[in-house]
């Protein structure tokens, strides 16, 4: 027993033959077009050199190849075997020749094929086992009309890998939806497990296009190939899916306003607090959105949004999503602004309307929001004119009364006050002077770290008006060379209307009594917008953004 176990590893680990033959074969010929056929290398020997395959690429298309060794011993005598194995597909129709291979100075014969036009469906579907089938759920579309294309694969057995060509149309997207879903189905009395993947199609100009069918070329099990389901081999299997046709029409002429074909569109709106009510200068968040039914994210228009008089809109990026929802593409737009009421009374912000064509009905169809009515209260904490000129007429009745009693009087008291008033314009004068002088300080480049408007914008989204402040304090010793003494005095400096009104409104969180809840966008908005003017020197002033 001994003797045998060593006689059989001398023969293993004896010298290898050499290699003295190349076999090559194709398991089809002739071929039809579409359809897939093996090709079978064979050395009868172990071989670790591979052959050059790059010669078929010309014309046909490759996959593999894949390798595979074999040793057996037969009365005492071993052999060896290295094989390679490729799936080629004709690319058009004639008479090809697959040339000889060559590997250590022995090469194999040289095969002719014929490649035939023929239907790949129409072969695959003889074959029970497989078959594929592509549909649409519209053919007659508009441009820029959303349509589905499913392509479904059926087949029995055992399904080893396979690899699903994509479907790619000039002057059509086509882009997969989702994940592939597995199911079973009856056909002709008969169950078959399914793959289904689906494409959302968009016609991007109008005309007739041929959607070529999608190819699936793989391995199945051959369960006839072996005893036992461990020993079977596979087989190379192709099918090829039905072409689709469809025909775009243009957009109409009469449509009104950014062009938009859906199966349902609608306008929400949403406001951050939720209330009728607005306070003079006070921001709230107004968030409107479009929800679309059969609509990719892209195509969602913006919206033309006005604001009336009094009103200022502080406007962010809009984002945009979609998703796939029960075989439907659901996509939405948000839009967020900033609203702030400046006049107390009554607002009204104007209708929004959005036109869109019904693909089922094929007409023009609105989304509208109604129009929306508000009150904006009196902001106590903000200055007005009305009492400071009411306050200047009884003044003026004294004096009057004062003059007609005693002439003498009135007439030294039109000196006093014409005294006071040249004083008051001397002091007017020499103070304009030094503010002047003051605001054409040259910029100090001191050495130490620049502000980073990150801190400011992180402070502003978290309604933090001490580190708002703190931040404003220093970004204007370093943008005008000195610190000014208040919020109120870096307003004068900066001489911006809409950031001097949010300096004001930090003000008042900062030092009134009843604490209220301030919302710091609109002073980063403000302080973004900002644009300060060069001095009359010409030196301008330091960066307005720092890194």
């Amino acid at each position: 027993m001994v003797k045998q176990w060593l006689c059989l590893f001398l023969l293993v680990s004896g010298p290898a033959l050499a290699l003295t033959e190349l076999k090559v074969s194709l398991d089809k010929n002739p071929l039809l077009l579409g359809e897939t056929a093996v090709l079978e290398l064979v050395a009868d020997d172990q071989v670790a050199q591979q052959p050059d395959f790059s010669v078929l690429d010309k014309d046909f298309i490759v996959q593999g190849p894949s390798l595979g060794q074999q040793m057996q011993i037969v009365n005492g005598q071993a052999s060896r075997t290295t094989s390679w194995r490729l799936l080629l597909k004709a690319k058009q129709t004639g008479t090809y020749i697959i040339p000889s291979f060559e590997i250590d100075n022995v090469s194999s014969s040289p095969i002719e094929v014929e490649v035939v036009k023929g239907s790949a469906q129409a072969q695959s579907t003889k074959d029970s086992q497989l078959f594929l089938q592509s549909s649409l759920d519209s053919s007659a579309l508009y441009v820029q009309q959303l349509a589905y294309l499913e392509v479904k694969i059926f087949f029995q057995g055992d399904l080893q890998r396979g690899s699903l060509s994509e479907p790619k149309v000039d002057g059509l997207s086509i882009e997969q939806l989702g994940k592939d879903k597995e199911g079973t189905e009856l056909v002709n009395g008969e169950r078959y497990r399914t793959f289904t993947r689906t494409y959302r199609v968009i016609p991007e100009r109008s005309g007739t296009f041929v959607i070529p069918g999608s190819e699936l070329s793989g391995e199945m099990l051959d369960r006839n190939s072996g005893r036992y389901d461990y020993f079977a081999q596979t087989k190379a299997i192709s099918a090829r899916a039905n072409d689709l046709t469809i025909e775009v029409a243009a957009k109409p002429a009469n449509f009104p306003g950014e062009w938009l074909v859906a199966d349902l569109v609608s306008l929400n709106e949403e406001w951050s607090p939720a209330s009728d009510t607005l306070t003079q200068g006070e921001p709230v968040t107004r968030t409107i959105t479009i929800t679309a039914l059969d609509v990719a994210e892209h195509q969602l228009p913006d919206l033309q949004l006005e604001a009336p008089e009094g009103v200022k809109l502080y406007k962010e990026q809009p984002h945009a999503k979609q998703a796939e929802r029960n075989g439907t593409l659901v996509s939405q737009k948000v839009f967020s602004m900033a609203v702030v009421a400046n006049k107390a009374g009554e607002l009204i912000l104007p209708e929004v309307k959005l036109a869109w064509w019904n693909k089922k009905t094929k007409s023009v169809h609105y989304a509208t929001l109604p129009e929306k009515r508000l009150t904006v209260q009196v902001n106590p904490e903000l200055p007005h004119q009305s009492p400071v000129a009411v306050a200047a007429t009884p003044t003026q009745t004294t004096l009057a009364e004062t003059a007609a009693t005693n002439p003498w009087q009135w007439n030294y008291t039109s000196w006093l006050l014409s005294l006071l008033w040249l004083c008051s314009v001397i002091l007017l004068l020499v103070f304009k002077t030094t503010k002047t002088t003051g605001a054409k300080v040259v910029v100090r480049n001191s050495g130490g770290a620049r502000a980073n408007p990150k801190k400011l914008q992180n402070a502003c989204h978290n309604n933090d008006a001490n580190i708002a402040r703190q931040w404003l304090m220093s970004w204007a010793e370093q943008q005008f060379g000195r610190t000014p003494a208040s919020l109120t005095e870096l307003a004068q400096w900066c001489k911006d209307d809409n950031f001097a009104e949010q300096l004001q409104l930090l003000n008042q969180q900062l030092y009134q009594k009843e604490q209220q809840r301030w919302q710091g966008k609109t002073l980063w908005i403000a302080w973004a917008e900002l644009s300060l003017e060069k001095t009359a020197s010409g030196s301008a002033l330091p960066q307005l953004y720092p890194e």
